[in-house]
């Protein structure tokens, strides 16, 4: 790589972003979507969210296949058709009539085809691309999520106040196709190799520890203490964001906090959350992956306080919510793919990292439906609820420390 030519990696980047911001802009939006088809088809309110949660379903098997199916085929040929899927099952979103085609079309088609443009395919690729500021290109390509869901859950908003959802729909998945289709078939790449460049490397000690873990087979990698440790802390991780993803604006509505503040503060907190996710990622390569990821920690931690503590005499406490959930979710992901590309970058990660993403899913899936439970039960959010919290990312953040614990990978990669 010359002085002064951009590196083809940051390239990479960009439409990792764009992508990332498709993926979880159209899962957010759903959110708007559900309230006009429960009022319009007349549903009730679980079964029109069992269409999200097939999409979560469709996520959670189809993952480790997309990710292994890069790593053989290369990302383009995988992911096209991922986004030709999502954009044909939102257009026929609009042809819904009944609960079998919300199933077919948003549950299978748009959740089976926004799985090919996740973080699983995009850690796969970006893996290749970085091992020096690694933690950076993680987090600037993660950021597209937070972006993402406040653009596409505000232009679902404006489109179906204008056209009504069954325009909407088919308008969104237009976009998705202009959009997703040329990004990724123009200036994708799976490896360096194919630009004639190599990655950013790391220093020799750090590199034999991610080449040893290359030679082993895929199934004794996932047995592993490191990969069993990972899958443990991001799932208390991931079910602490989730649950309160899912059940804030009813949590701050019973607090006495308007709906319409609520849902506007739940925006804020998607676009925020993009610029932390860089800042986080930078940090990692500084200080390390684990104490950057505690530090957020904190912060996700001392959103929670201040969720369960906000009156309408103290909506100062919402502002603080908002900063310090932005900051604690956007640890996240770049951790994630920072932390699995550390150790197990190499020619199967695409399927390793799907696996991962897979497995982590699982808790969430149960813990958010645990606290609708809790709620039904006790008709109140607190004190449970709180502890489930506050328990869960005080287990994630110390499992985080038993990652491959005495190797260097993690604590400085730059």
């Amino acid at each position: 790589m010359g002085r002064g030519k951009l590196y083809y990696g940051w390239v990479i980047v960009v439409v990792a972003f764009f992508s990332m911001a498709f993926w979880m802009g159209i899962r957010s939006s759903f959110s708007v979507f559900y309230a006009h088809l429960v009022d319009e088809m007349g549903w009730s309110r679980a079964q029109a969210v069992l269409a999200q949660s097939l999409g979560f379903v469709m996520y959670m098997v189809s993952v480790p296949f997309i990710g292994g199916f890069i790593d053989r085929f290369g990302p383009r040929k995988v992911i096209l058709p991922g986004v030709l899927l999502t954009g044909l099952g939102l257009m026929f979103c609009a042809s819904i009539r009944g609960l079998f085609s919300l199933y077919t079309f948003y549950g299978v088609m748009v959740g089976l085809g926004i799985s090919f443009i996740s973080i699983v395919s995009y850690s796969s690729v970006l893996a290749h691309w970085f091992d020096k500021k690694r933690g950076l290109a993680s987090g600037i390509a993660s950021s597209g999520m937070g972006v993402g869901t406040y653009l596409l859950v505000r232009l679902s908003e404006q489109l179906i106040s204008n056209f009504g959802w069954r325009w909407a729909f088919w308008g969104l998945g237009v976009l998705t196709l202009l959009v997703l289709l040329p990004v990724n078939g123009f200036f994708l790449k799976h490896k360096p190799i194919e630009v004639g460049s190599g990655p950013y490397r790391v220093t020799g000690q750090e590199a034999s520890v991610i080449n040893g873990k290359q030679s082993k087979k895929v199934l004794s990698l996932l047995l592993t203490r490191s990969f069993v440790m990972c899958v443990l802390f991001a799932s208390f991780a991931l079910l602490a964001i989730h649950i309160v993803l899912v059940h804030n604006v009813r949590i701050l509505m019973d607090r006495g906090i308007p709906m319409v503040k609520a849902a506007s503060a739940f925006a804020m907190v998607g676009l925020l959350s993009s610029g932390f996710r860089v800042f986080w990622g930078w940090l990692s390569d500084k200080i390390g992956r684990k104490l950057a990821y505690t530090f957020g920690s904190f912060f996700l931690l001392v959103s929670t306080l201040f969720l369960f503590t906000v009156t309408p005499q103290r909506e100062f406490l919402l502002h603080l919510f908002v900063w310090t959930f932005s900051a604690g979710w956007a640890v996240t992901a770049p951790s994630f793919m920072a932390v699995l590309a550390d150790l197990f970058k190499g020619e199967r990660f695409g399927m390793i990292y799907g696996f991962f993403e897979s497995f982590m899913y699982a808790l969430s899936i149960v813990g958010v439906w645990l606290v609708g439970m809790i709620y039904d039960l006790t008709k109140t959010y607190w004190p449970h609820v709180f502890m489930i919290l506050t328990l869960s990312i005080f287990l994630s953040t110390l499992l985080i420390w038993f990652v491959n614990k005495g190797s260097q990978t993690l604590h400085r990669m730059v």
